[in-house]
């Protein structure tokens, strides 16, 4: 009984309500993980059952994400002129013509026109950060934004955990039913209500707050507060350091992302611990990796709403650094030391899990997060749409690019170049990045129109 009395004073007070929005809008993410992950479990289901090579194989991986950029676009349009939630529910279509296509392929050619319009939803999903950004009360603001990362986490370990028992082609079968879950729920939750102050609807605009906050002294606050940033962007306004000092940080901060390794390890998980060559089966390790990083998905949505994001991102970069490090060092030795016999085979296992679980301490969740607080309302969804955009491109790269890599520099040298980047996500996070936690995002608008004097 006294679980439900506090249930029914979460949905007295709004947070109840916000919590659905925001799991209607986020398991659009459960997609996006079994995107991001399918890779994994795929290629070495097929590699001989379409002769595969290893650059098809790269081509498989990549085209996950090479078309990501096209849905982050389109995304910010239909954001802008559309709104959130058709953008959301827009998302879910190409996910299920994609996994379709998926599962009734029998060719390479059909795996890979499936793989890119999968990644067109993936990009198109984006839509779900603002939307949620913007329905969130600042207090409780990073923990509904966590979801999302909680979403994706839980998808790749659904994918790793079906991988290894079941057929790839049931895998992607099974994916189309999430896509029709985010098409059921977001019809049960109201558009964001700055949208609709944005376009002049405010008596909608007043029911949506009416709907999350339940408050009408809330509700006014709001309203209040949102009136003024309803104007219409502009050409010099889009040039303004609001505009630019964001998309400046965002845009950096998903490169070092990107090129500490952090997907690059998702995307090849089976490969990479066959690769490592640890007589550890693989399945169980990439399983292992999911588990993780779900649960530290789960931890970190609790401590992104005690801690600040800025302090969060140092102990993730540290923590990425020296474990990627260690791993580098021991498959460093044994690449001089060839006739050796590998002993301690599970430590670089150990330090390539603790360097997930520290990458969802920071650094994999929180540049998400704050694609959907650091721009003003006029430019949310288009710039979000643009940083989004080039992060994905970034990843693509960094996956496309991940065997080459270890041609060039070997299995441990592209490790260690893991950990350099890492070091350099802890410079960037402690000197540049800016503090939100428990900001409205029109104080996050005011801590970059103060530094150089922008007038409103």
């Amino acid at each position: 009984m006294k679980i439900v009395s506090k249930i029914e004073k979460l949905f007295e007070h709004g947070i109840g309500r916000t919590m659905l929005a925001a799991i209607c809008a986020h398991s659009v993410s459960i997609s996006i993980g079994i995107c991001q992950s399918y890779s994994a479990i795929l290629l070495p289901q097929i590699t001989h059952e379409f002769q595969v090579t290893p650059e098809e194989s790269s081509w498989i991986a990549s085209f996950g994400v090479v078309t990501n950029p096209i849905g982050s676009i389109l995304s910010g349009l239909f954001a802008e002129y559309l709104g959130r939630k058709p953008s959301i529910l827009l998302s879910s279509i190409p996910f299920l013509i994609g996994w379709v296509c998926i599962a009734t392929s029998k060719s390479i050619t059909l795996l890979y026109v499936g793989r890119l319009i999968t990644g067109i939803a993936a990009g198109m999903s984006v839509a779900s950060y603002t939307y949620v950004a913007e329905i969130s009360a600042p207090s409780h603001r990073g923990f509904f934004q966590s979801l999302g990362p909680i979403c994706a986490s839980f998808g790749i370990l659904l994918t790793y955990i079906l991988g290894a028992y079941i057929k790839w082609d049931v895998v992607a079968l099974i994916s189309v039913s999430f896509s029709i879950f985010t098409l059921i729920g977001m019809q049960l939750v109201p558009e964001s209500p700055d949208y609709l102050l944005k376009i002049g609807k405010k008596e909608e605009a007043m029911k949506s707050f009416m709907w999350f906050r339940r408050s009408n002294a809330t509700v006014q606050v709001e309203m209040d507060r949102y009136n003024g940033d309803a104007e219409q962007a502009t050409k010099k306004f889009y040039l303004s350091s609001r505009i630019i000092k964001p998309f400046l940080i965002l845009v950096i901060l998903f490169l070092l992302q990107a090129l500490s390794g952090i997907y690059t390890i998702l995307y090849y998980a089976v490969n990479f611990f066959e690769e490592a060559n640890l007589n550890i089966d693989e399945h169980i390790s990439s399983i292992i990796v999911g588990l993780i990083r779900f649960t530290m998905s789960i931890a970190a949505s609790i401590l992104i709403n005690g801690y600040g994001r800025k302090i969060l991102c140092i102990i993730s970069s540290v923590g990425m650094a020296v474990t990627m490090f260690s791993a580098a060092a021991y498959f460093k030795y044994y690449e001089i030391y060839t006739d050796e016999e590998k002993r301690y085979r599970a430590f670089p296992l150990i330090s390539v899990l603790f360097n997930v679980f520290f990458s969802m301490v920071g650094m994999l969740p929180i540049p998400w997060i704050l694609v959907g607080e650091l721009f003003p309302l006029r430019a949310r969804p288009i710039m979000g749409g643009i940083v989004i955009c080039l992060a994905q491109c970034f990843t693509f790269i960094c996956v496309k690019i991940y065997y080459d890599t270890i041609a060039f520099l070997s299995f441990s040298g592209t490790l260690f170049l893991f950990s350099f980047v890492s070091l350099l996500c802890l410079l960037f996070t402690k000197f540049v990045l800016p503090e939100t936690k428990d900001k409205t995002l029109d104080e996050i608008e005011k801590i970059f129109r103060k530094r150089t004097g922008d007038e409103p």
